[in-house]
């Protein structure tokens, strides 16, 4: 009786141990197969990285065309362009151009107001420049306006037919000379031929009551010692001469002979 209850529990261990070393090798197993298997990550693709592309390449935005040059600025003319508009028709020399106003306006229209001036005495009326155009008018005192031809200093411009003699030949600087050394040298106030002086020309036209003339400068000696013996003009179509009073500061015609 004794043994079988040894026999008994001797089974029951046995058994218990292979129970406890099967467990194990199941753990184990399902330990390495744990291991094995790798979870990769899923990755749902967002607004933002569907956005993220490579825009080096054109735009996919609509061209809307330069909004801002649409509209562009005037270009207004300069006081010194306006200036240079005087100029080209009264001539450069001997007068002085004072800017009175800068922003008059007329209409539809506004412009610079110059006072025209020689010596001490301004020369009437003012005159006007569109400061989009450059067009000139005449200013009255009264507020009123006019053509420019209506001013006194106003010439017609010079063309190439106007500065030909007859006979089709320009008449040049050099053709001045020759003129006016054919005058008397009481007549220029002069002791010796020009042939025997310092000739020098103006480098721009001279407007004389109305007519563009060349400008002609005569000098003795030279360097320090040179000294002016008379200024001459001769208009550029040859029809009219005249030399500068220094001491009255005017312009006396020379009488051809």
């Amino acid at each position: 009786m004794i043994k079988k209850r040894i026999m008994l529990t001797f089974i029951c261990l046995l058994t218990g141990c292979v129970l406890i070393v099967a467990c194990r090798k199941n753990d184990k197993k399902e330990q390495e197969n744990t291991s094995e298997i790798t979870v990769s990550p899923t990755v749902t693709p967002t607004k933002a990285a569907e956005d993220t592309k490579d825009y080096t390449g054109e735009s996919d935005t609509k061209d809307t065309g330069d909004q801002t040059g649409s509209e562009t600025e005037t270009d207004y003319v300069s006081e010194k362009e306006a200036v240079k508009f005087i100029q080209d028709i009264t001539g450069e020399r001997g007068y002085y151009f004072e800017l009175l106003d800068d922003n008059l306006s007329i209409g539809d229209s506004t412009y610079y107001i110059y006072q025209i001036s020689e010596g001490d005495s301004s020369i009437e009326p003012n005159v006007l420049v569109d400061k989009v155009s450059g067009e000139l008018l005449c200013y009255y005192p009264d507020g009123s306006t006019g053509p420019f031809s209506e001013h006194p200093l106003y010439t017609e411009p010079v063309t190439d037919e106007d500065s030909k003699t007859s006979g089709g030949k320009e008449f040049t600087q050099e053709d001045a000379l020759a003129q006016l050394s054919k005058v008397p040298l009481k007549e220029l106030g002069l002791s010796e031929k020009l042939t025997e002086y310092n000739i020098e020309f103006d480098d721009w036209p001279t407007n004389i009551e109305g007519t563009e003339c060349y400008g002609i400068n005569v000098y003795s000696g030279a360097g320090d010692k040179r000294i002016n013996k008379g200024n001459f003009y001769v208009a550029t179509d040859g029809s009219v001469m005249y030399k500068h009073d220094s001491e009255l500061d005017v312009f006396v015609e020379i009488k051809a002979q």
